[in-house]
């Protein structure tokens, strides 16, 4: 089996993913981002994108993952090589579209070079949450509701490509997931909660959006926000089966089931 590359984001998915592959992988990151305990072998600008991509293929790269929350760069033209300088005007528009549309350029531009983008389907499908109650706790049929609420709510966002999490309490949505994540949606939903009715319950619901580059940018929970839904005073959290990521599964099923928290995975 021939290397694969880890373009590594932050957070921990990069170092779970390594750990799924027969052999090591070589770990790239950019400047700004930097995965949890893994060494980088490589880091990059996405102003030297196009000479990566060359260096990637003196060392015999065949395969590409893309793992890890990425911050976004800041642009620099006067740091371009002439190469990627030719592709800027694709860039910002794609960066301008949104997270999906930078990332499916991003793939494409890839695959020009020749290279395979695998998943973590191929890569580490154990890392994906299957179908059913994950915790001791099942939901109740409000908390299902509410779920079911949740998913029709991102769905009429998934145009506009805004985010893959929403928080729904009685039928209400109290946040939406944008450019920060599930941890800020969690935050602010737990800063105001003690001001308004209903103070508790509710569910966090998370999915991809329909007609999502799967390949990367998968919805992930972890320990995290076991711990940032109990803090806004959750009582569930609905993933969408086969197309979330579970990080640290045990500690983070123990941490529900201490809290009570029901947490479950709908197709």
């Amino acid at each position: 089996m021939k290397q694969v590359a880890i373009i590594a984001g932050g957070g921990d998915l990069p170092l779970e993913l390594a750990r799924q592959l027969g052999q090591p992988p070589l770990i790239c990151a950019m400047d700004n981002n930097r995965p949890n305990g893994l060494d980088v072998d490589i880091s990059f600008s996405l102003s030297r994108l196009v000479p990566f991509l060359r260096l990637l293929e003196d060392r015999n790269i065949t395969t590409i993952a893309l793992a890890g929350a990425a911050n976004r760069p800041r642009l620099d033209p006067e740091h371009f090589d002439p190469e990627t300088a030719s592709l800027l005007p694709e860039m910002v528009a794609a960066m301008r579209s949104g997270d999906d549309a930078t990332l499916r350029w991003i793939i494409a531009l890839i695959e020009e070079f020749g290279f395979e983008v695998k998943g973590l389907a191929d890569l580490a499908p154990s890392l994906l949450v299957p179908a059913g109650v994950l915790t001791a706790r099942a939901p109740s049929t409000a908390e299902r509701a509410d779920a079911e609420r949740g998913e029709t709510i991102l769905a009429a966002l998934a145009p506009v490509d805004v985010g893959q999490g929403c928080v729904v309490v009685s039928g209400l949505c109290l946040g939406v997931e944008a450019l920060f994540g599930t941890d800020a949606l969690l935050l602010g939903v737990s800063s105001h909660r003690p001001q308004r009715e209903p103070t508790t319950g509710g569910v966090l619901v998370k999915r991809a959006k329909p007609g999502q580059e799967t390949r990367v940018d998968l919805p992930t929970m972890g320990p995290d926000t076991v711990a940032n839904a109990v803090a806004a005073r959750l009582t569930g959290i609905c993933v969408q089966a086969d197309k979330t990521i579970l990080l640290d599964r045990a500690r983070t099923l123990r941490a529900a089931n201490a809290a009570g928290l029901a947490i479950w995975a709908a197709p």
